[in-house]
């Protein structure tokens, strides 16, 4: 495997956090899977509220959860909803992704954009109760900035449901790459690639960050296969807790 240098802030200033949602801001796996199996059924919106989780097959449920860790934006949502095999590799999702027609991939994730933008409109109150925030990380977030494969007007609504808020200029959504809005963000502040830290759940996504110039920790606490731990390993990517991140007064010291 190759090994990626892993990129330190410069420590002449406090690096800039870029918070990934889903998986590290957000535990949002039964809305996704949900949204994800009624909008591809062509279901009603009212679906989501009843029958709910119970709706969605067992099967389908199973294969979601454990193919979750290999998600990487809303189009990867289809996968686990149409292929009955195990997929237990990133390798192995990301090869039947590849084999999806890019036209139905782009009909489903078009479908579950405006099945969920209908969810957040006629049943706001079930929609974000099926989302758990780490509230413990509301200090630092609000100073900070979050790149997503979410929609950015859903992040906010799901922010404000559970009392916490980002400015809207720090906030980077509908992302199906990271590199790009952390670009934009070094730019922003006027500041080197090195001292722009992702902290992602997706150890891809780490991957990818640390190609670019940019640090990343690796968020333990969100969705995980169980060869993450030792990719991020190899790869010098440190891995993160929520608790190491609040001992820390400003995130600027010890590893961040």
């Amino acid at each position: 495997m190759l090994h990626i240098h892993r990129h330190q802030p410069t420590g002449i200033l406090p690096p800039v956090l870029v918070f990934d949602f889903d998986g590290v801001l957000c535990d949002s796996l039964e809305e996704c899977m949900m949204v994800a199996w009624y909008a591809h059924s062509g279901a009603a919106v009212s679906d989501f509220v009843y029958p709910g989780l119970s709706g969605v097959p067992a099967p389908v449920a199973e294969r979601f959860a454990r193919c979750r860790p290999f998600m990487r934006h809303l189009l990867h949502l289809l996968v686990p909803i149409i292929e009955p095999d195990p997929l237990r590799t990133h390798a192995s999702f990301a090869a039947r992704y590849e084999a999806i027609p890019a036209r139905e991939a782009e009909a489903f994730g078009k479908a579950a954009e405006r099945y969920r933008a209908e969810l957040r409109r006629d049943h706001r109150d079930s929609w974000c109760q099926r989302h758990a925030v780490e509230r413990r990380l509301a200090q630092l977030v609000r100073g900070a900035y979050i790149a997503t494969a979410r929609d950015s007007g859903s992040v906010e609504q799901i922010l404000r449901a559970h009392g916490m808020a980002i400015h809207d200029e720090h906030l980077f959504g509908s992302l199906r790459s990271k590199p790009p809005a952390l670009h934009a963000i070094a730019s922003r502040e006027l500041r080197n690639r090195a001292d722009v830290i992702l902290v992602d759940d997706s150890i891809e996504n780490c991957i990818s960050a640390c190609d670019k110039g940019f640090a990343a920790r690796w968020a333990s606490w969100g969705y995980h296969a169980p060869t993450d731990a030792e990719t991020a390993r190899s790869y010098g990517i440190p891995a993160l807790t929520v608790d190491a991140l609040l001992q820390q007064p400003s995130a600027h010291a010890a590893g961040l």
